[in-house]
């Protein structure tokens, strides 16, 4: 090989799918000539004596130093990640400290990382299965019946044809000599779509709802600032805003992404983007399977849909020329990862609209305090919507004192008020939803005699009684045992369960009023593929009266005949040991609330709370969001956390907690020189899937500070004598402190 031919060789930049941080990084490999590599294609490649996958990172004409083995193949035919993905995974790893290989695997749907079906195909040429010369080692009539199979069945799956032929050496030859194709296959599911009633098009917008569109068109064209904060009350037209803008994003030949919490990716969300933009729309969530999944992401790959409608992680759709970014309910918690890569949705818009210079707007009726600030700044444009469509009024929330319930001599789930408004309500042929953010029928179970509370033997919370197959299951780990007929701790037989959750409020109204049909959409009851699209629809056609559920009724549903609201407490949230606890608590109470009212008959809410004075239900009940945010706002001030800093987590976690807490203080020793330290303490939830968990939180105004100093703590910890025993995880900006 002469000098020059060798300069005109290609080499690639792979990444090993070898989970460990010493190989995170470039690996150098030749290109067969014969490959068609692009970059971000998966590829097999010879990695210390064995074969593994990888991602190609980048592509070179300069030879390295040294011995460099070859590529031996390209999995796919269609390349998976496009080279804007790429950069996306390093920004990604840099920013969120993890490593690239994780970043690489989270943009990529499941079933597309395994192998598809092989079909087989004649390409036309038949002549050439009996004429080349190379297949003259086989036996004719090999060749002839193969061509003639080939013929008669164009496309066959390879496996069914190997199993009739038992020779894979024929169709092998057969391919290198262009006479057959062996191509790959994968999911050609569509998910479940369908508009269960009509939605009109071309809605006639409001005042404000036109000033907001003309200000997200403004974004777009990059004549005034890029990011969009749309501030508006619920039932206010914020989606109807989102499909105008996605039209006119689409006009310009520009794809559009809109990023939903999961619990609001409800199908009534799905079908009204589907009614507007037909078989441009392609779904992306938990819920597909995952040949469904990869049919909907292959479509964006592909091009053949332009508008992407998903939860979290559709915020990696391969869509090119984008033109529009959307997160809707900004303010959820949701859109941050909590595992490996611990990534916030709402960063990777603002990277991928930097990218493309494209706008993004945060909607929500209830803005995280940090997107306000950053609003106020002026860094973020601020739109507002400040009343709801037909000018109908926020409905009026009525506060019920759980104390003073139980001092009266009323001890039901339900206060009088509440059972009165149900009644009210169901006689009016209206329906009511209430909610709980606790599923199962209890939430603990504890021996009268001993005070025994039976716990959890991975992560020692409270088991929660589940009605069906009565059972004991922890939340977090989903371990169960049976309900207990003795005390594992004294034999006594005085077992009882205390607490509420959603199971229990539908008994107990069941029981309350057997005439009444209820149903119940929790992670219990819409487990099942297409039940959740079920109960939703049977419930706007009016067949269930009430419908009692956890967070999955407070987003993403518009039934005009719902004039009542009602929540079982409001304290759940609100007693979580968090910063976030009062903010969140605010959000989900006026969240819940904006589901009725949106009819001509109006709505009304009643709150039960055993904290009716807490400034966030007072704020909750007046629909008051610029006085909470001014109050929460100062005791952030007060107590430093975000707005007013930045924090980064460390989680160390053991299986002897002597080594967890060890592992903590030796950590926050080494921060302490460069930033401020929280802790060590323990998690609140510790021991958790078995593993016991201290915590280590980094405090500054500085991100790029914290991110430094979150490097040489992995760093440290790698050489530490206990990083075999003691895990380490790192979570940028965390949502929660749990």
């Amino acid at each position: 090989m002469t000098a020059g031919s060798f300069l005109m060789e290609t080499f690639a930049r792979v990444i090993v799918t070898v989970h460990h941080d010493a190989v995170d990084r470039p690996f150098t490999y030749r290109v067969p000539p014969a490959l068609r590599l692009q970059v971000g294609s998966r590829v097999v490649v010879p990695f210390g004596g064995r074969r593994v996958t990888g991602y190609c990172v980048g592509t070179t004409t300069l030879p390295p130093g040294g011995e460099v083995k070859a590529i031996e193949q390209v999995l796919d035919e269609e390349t998976l990640l496009t080279p804007e993905l790429v950069e996306l995974a390093e920004w990604g790893a840099e920013r969120f400290l993890c490593r690239r290989l994780d970043f690489l695997h989270c943009m990529v749907p499941p079933s597309a990382r395994r192998a598809g079906r092989k079909w087989v195909t004649l390409t036309g040429r038949s002549e050439q299965v009996t004429a080349a010369p190379a297949l003259l080692l086989l036996r004719e009539n090999e060749r002839v019946l193969l061509a003639d199979w080939l013929r008669r069945f164009p496309e066959i799956k390879k496996q069914g044809l190997l199993h009739s032929w038992q020779r894979s050496g024929i169709i092998k030859l057969e391919e290198e000599h262009k006479a057959v194709r062996v191509k790959t296959i994968r999911g050609r599911r569509s998910p479940e779509t369908g508009c269960d009633e009509p939605y009109a098009l071309d809605l006639t917008l409001t005042e404000a709802q036109r000033q907001a569109l003309a200000e997200i068109e403004a974004a777009m064209t990059g004549r005034v600032q890029s990011t969009v904060l749309l501030h508006g009350v619920t039932g206010s037209g914020k989606t109807e805003v989102y499909l105008q803008a996605i039209a006119a994003s689409l006009a310009k030949g520009l794809g559009s992404i809109v990023l939903v919490p999961e619990i609001s990716l409800t199908p009534q969300m799905i079908d009204r983007f589907a009614a507007r933009f037909g078989e441009l729309v392609a779904v992306l969530h938990s819920g597909l399977s995952a040949g469904e999944r990869y049919h909907e992401w292959y479509r964006v790959l592909t091009g053949s849909a332009r508008v992407v409608v998903g939860a979290r992680s559709a915020v990696f759709a391969p869509l090119d020329k984008i033109g529009l970014l959307i997160v809707d309910e900004e303010h959820e918690h949701s859109y941050k990862q909590e595992e490996t890569p611990r990534y916030h949705a709402r960063d990777i818009a603002l990277w991928r609209a930097q990218h493309h210079s494209a706008a993004v707007v945060l909607g929500s009726a209830t803005p995280s305090l940090e997107s306000y600030r950053l609003a106020e700044e002026g860094v973020y444009m601020l739109c507002h919507l400040p009343n709801r469509i037909f000018d109908r009024p926020l409905p009026p929330v009525e506060i019920v004192d759980l104390r003073s319930e139980l001092r009266e001599g009323h001890r039901s789930v339900f206060s009088r008020l509440l059972l009165s408004a149900l009644t009210e309500t169901v006689a009016a042929g209206r329906q009511a939803i209430l909610f709980l953010n606790r599923r199962a029928y209890a939430t603990f179970v504890l021996c009268r005699e001993c005070g025994f509370v039976l716990r959890c033997p991975n992560c020692q919370v409270a088991l929660k009684f589940h009605v069906s197959g009565r059972e004991l299951r922890c939340h977090y780990c989903e371990h169960r045992q049976p309900y207990p007929h003795v005390c594992p701790s004294c034999a006594g037989r005085y077992i009882r369960h205390f607490g509420t959750g959603t199971q229990r409020v539908e008994d107990e109204l069941q029981k309350a009023f057997p005439e009444w049909k209820l149903a119940r959409l929790d992670a219990d009851t819409a487990s099942r593929k297409g039940e959740h699209r079920r109960i939703l629809s049977a419930f706007r056609k009016g067949e269930y009266q009430v419908l009692v559920g956890t967070q999955l009724v407070t987003k993403g549903l518009d039934f005009p005949n719902v004039t009542l609201v009602g929540v079982i407490t409001a304290d759940t949230a609100l007693n979580l040991p968090d910063f976030r606890a009062g903010e969140r608590t605010f959000q989900l109470l006026t969240q819940v609330a904006g589901r009725t009212g949106r009819g001509e008959a109006g709505g009304r809410v009643i709150v039960q709370t055993y904290a009716p004075d807490h400034y966030a239900v007072l704020a909750a009940k007046t629909h008051d969001f610029a006085g909470f945010y001014l109050q929460e706002l100062k005791a952030r001030k007060e107590l430093g956390y975000p707005p007013f800093s930045r924090l980064v987590r460390f989680v160390l976690s053991g299986g002897r907690e002597d080594d967890a807490a060890g592992a903590a203080e030796r950590l926050a020793a080494l921060l302490l020189s460069q930033v401020e330290v929280l802790g060590p303490a323990p998690c609140p939830l510790s021991p958790l899937r078995g593993r016991f968990r201290w915590q280590v939180v980094a405090r500054d105004d500085s991100l790029e500070k914290l991110l430094a100093a979150g490097r040489e703590a992995l760093a440290y910890h790698r050489d530490s004598p206990l990083a075999d025993s003691v895990r380490l995880s790192v979570d940028i900006e965390p949502q929660n402190l749990l």
